[in-house]
């Protein structure tokens, strides 16, 4: 049978002169905020926010309070990205303010870009272009759109720009290969060139 108390003002209840516990032996479900003079102390290894989320809700996490009530930061799990985020400022209802942003990963950030392009420091964050990638199936880097470097046949010419390549080590004793619309050749070692210009 429930039992209800219904009171017009505050109420409070002290034990022991504020040093004592109560105990609830049952659960306790409070429609209002609760507020926590000291610390929490929860003996359960996992914290259930959203408890009674059907899936409508997509966006759940804890909100950090970085100055009394006026800037807060935010931990969620975003069911739509299926990941966890993080933001250095959101609204006090976790709304963010500053984007948020998926946890790292696997030992790894975020990645930029698309697949094969290569990561690099963008403003500290992980930046990349479709101007510098590597296919890891053919060993290639590649350059503005144009091989680079890669152990494979002679490339192509490129009108306007010099393409360097790896082969096997010819008569210059590098196996570095250059080739462009101009000329193609493999680069010469110093001691090559010495006797080059001896015998030549």
């Amino acid at each position: 049978m429930a039992l209800y108390k219904n009171i017009s003002s505050d109420w409070y209840i002290s034990v022991d002169s504020g040093v004592g516990t109560i105990y609830i032996d049952g659960n306790l479900d409070i429609t209002g905020n609760v507020t926590y003079v000291s610390e929490l102390a929860v003996n359960d290894a996992f914290i259930v926010v959203a408890a009674n989320n059907t899936g409508t809700v997509t966006s759940m996490g804890l909100v950090a309070t970085r100055v009394a009530n006026t800037s807060f930061a935010g931990l969620r799990y975003d069911a739509t990205a299926n990941a966890w985020q993080i933001s250095t400022s959101v609204a006090a209802n976790g709304a963010p303010i500053a984007a948020y942003a998926n946890l790292a990963s696997g030992g790894a950030g975020t990645v930029g870009g698309a697949n094969t392009q290569i990561q690099f420091n963008d403003a500290g964050a992980f930046g990349a272009t479709a101007n510098l990638t590597f296919d890891k199936t053919t060993n290639r880097l590649t350059l503005s759109g144009h091989q680079a470097l890669a152990n494979v046949a002679t490339p192509a010419n490129v009108s306007n720009a010099v393409v360097i390549f790896s082969n096997a080590v010819s008569a210059g004793g590098t196996g570095v290969y250059f080739t462009s619309a101009a000329a193609a050749d493999e680069l010469v070692s110093k001691s090559k060139a010495i006797v080059f210009s001896i015998i030549f």
